[in-house]
Formats: C-alpha cells, sequence, structure tokens
C-alpha cells in the first residue's frame, strides 16, 4: 500500500495510475495537520491498515498524473541521509562503511539559506531556506 498526500493535503492511497481519497477512513485521528495525522496513522497503522485497504478497494480515485503530489511528512524534523545504500544490491562485494550525516530541520545557517553538503562530492550548494512555519 502506498501512501500519499496529494492536492490540499487530502491522504490517499495509490491504486495503479489512480490515487483514491481515504481520508474519511482515517477522520477520527486527532490531528492539527497533516503532519499529525501521518504521525498518528503510522503509530496506530495496524488499527487503521484494514479501513484503508476497504476505502481503496471501494473507491474510484482520479488519475495520479491529474493531483499535485505533497511530502509524506510535511515538516520533518530530522533528514537522515544514508551516502551508499543505494549501492549495496550486489555491486559491492562487501557493505560499505557508514557514511552518514543529519540535516535538522532548525539548524541555522547564514543568510537564511540552508547549507546541503555532501561529503562523496565534495560540493556544497545554496538553497533559499523553506519556510516551515507558512
Amino acid at each position: 500500500m502506498k501512501l500519499v498526500y496529494f492536492d490540499d493535503w487530502k491522504l490517499g492511497v495509490v491504486k495503479g495510475d489512480r490515487v483514491v481519497d481515504v481520508s474519511a477512513a482515517v477522520r477520527d485521528i486527532r490531528h492539527t495537520g497533516p503532519g499529525d495525522l501521518m504521525n498518528g496513522l503510522i503509530g496506530n497503522f495496524a488499527q487503521y491498515k484494514g479501513k484503508l485497504e476497504d476505502a481503496a478497494a471501494s473507491g474510484q480515485g482520479v488519475p495520479l498524473a491529474s493531483v499535485k503530489l505533497r511530502p509524506p511528512l510535511p515538516k520533518p524534523d530530522n533528514i537522515d541521509c544514508m551516502a551508499v545504500n543505494y549501492m549495496e544490491d550486489g555491486t559491492r562485494s562487501a557493505p560499505a562503511p557508514i557514511n552518514a550525516f543529519q540535516k535538522k530541520r532548525r539548524t541555522p545557517s547564514a543568510d537564511r539559506a540552508t547549507r546541503w553538503y555532501c561529503p562523496t562530492h565534495r560540493r556544497r550548494s545554496l538553497r533559499a531556506k523553506p519556510n516551515w512555519r507558512s
């Protein structure tokens, strides 16, 4: 089951090339925004899995190409990045050493820019800091 947020932060399940709105199945999860809803769903997934499957099976949905997909966790506190985990599909004879870094949502940076650093490429790029409060 692929859960997505789409359009105006509606919770959906991807079914083939369509997305079915399943917001009604999780309406009883207490939340103040999409992040709280997803956290509540993750914490009680066993309870809601059947409801989500039923809602997805009974809905027709809309074409996936016609919706605007949203981030699954709208305001993540941490972003954990593993530099080489995608290379362990048989192309390496042994697992690579752990090479990870973490980006915290509220990390201060100069000139209101977020600094992304990729240790494998030794390159830095500056991007405008997202406005998390909007």
